[in-house]
Formats: structure tokens, C-alpha cells, sequence
């Protein structure tokens, strides 16, 4: 086992470190990903630890992360970045291609319904598609081409 960089967070709730003791990083996170059902376990949150930090200890959390909610069959994507001065913005990822003239169509539902997202076709991943993305982030803390960002508008208006 190396030593964990990561934190992870099931349904924003439950924090611990992403280990590699049962199977090694890329396969933990299609593991977990496979395991989204919508009800009992929708969303999955993920970051790098700060430097020097002891999980074993402490749990931090971070202002950048990459998330996702929904089910194995069609998850929505998330990352969060700050500007240098601080300014936070989030962005849904998209396959690349899609076509976002006209309003977004898919709806993806989590929390047994209690929430939900409407995004393009192309930025509903699948437990596997989002595995390469989570697995990309988890090594480079950014989001790879050929992958797109949308900005999202979080100011609650």
C-alpha cells in the first residue's frame, strides 16, 4: 500500500482516505463508481490531501475537488478550481462533441429522487467513462483533454 493523497466522500457525508490496499488506485475508483445506485449511495467526491498531511489523524477537506452524482448508468461530473485570488468556480465536464445550442435535456436524479441536475447528453458518464476522468484527476489535479468544462453559475439566482 502507498501512502494516501487522496480524500474521498460518499453522499457528502462520510470522509476517509482513497486507499490501495484492496486493488490499486484507478480500480478503487471504478469500484466505487460501480457501486452508485442514486439511493443508498449517489454521490462521490474526490481531492488531494494537503501536503504533509496525516489521514490517519485528520480528514481535511479541500475548496478543489472533482465530484459526481447520480447512478453507475449515468453520472454527472463536477470539478471545482480557484482562481490565484481565491474565486471558486465549478464546471460540469462533457465529452467532447456535444452540442450545447438549445437548453440542456438530461435530467439525472440522486438521493432517491430528492435532487436533481439537467445537463447536455454528452456530459452523462458512465461509472466507466468517469473512472478514466476521476482517474485522470486523481493523478494531475485537472481535467485531460479531449474532456470539456461548462462553467456553471452557482450564485443561487
Amino acid at each position: 500500500m502507498t501512502k494516501p493523497t487522496h480524500i474521498d466522500q460518499m453522499n457528502g457525508r462520510t470522509r476517509g482516505a482513497l486507499l490501495d490496499d484492496l486493488r490499486p488506485y484507478p480500480e478503487e475508483i471504478r469500484f466505487i463508481l460501480h457501486r452508485m445506485n442514486g439511493s443508498s449511495f449517489w454521490a462521490w467526491s474526490l481531492w488531494r490531501a494537503p501536503e504533509g498531511a496525516d489521514l490517519l489523524k485528520s480528514i481535511p477537506f479541500s475548496e478543489e475537488y472533482m465530484q459526481c452524482a447520480g447512478t453507475a448508468e449515468a453520472l454527472t461530473i463536477e470539478v471545482r478550481r480557484l482562481d490565484p485570488d481565491g474565486t471558486a468556480h465549478q464546471y460540469t465536464i462533457g465529452k467532447p462533441g456535444g452540442d450545447r445550442t438549445g437548453e440542456p435535456t438530461e435530467v439525472s436524479h440522486w438521493d432517491e429522487g430528492r435532487h436533481s441536475i439537467t445537463v447536455y447528453p454528452h456530459e452523462v458518464f458512465t461509472a466507466d467513462e468517469a473512472a478514466v476522468v476521476f482517474s485522470t484527476y486523481f493523478l494531475t489535479d485537472d481535467v485531460s483533454q479531449p474532456y470539456e468544462l461548462r462553467e456553471l453559475d452557482m450564485s443561487g439566482g
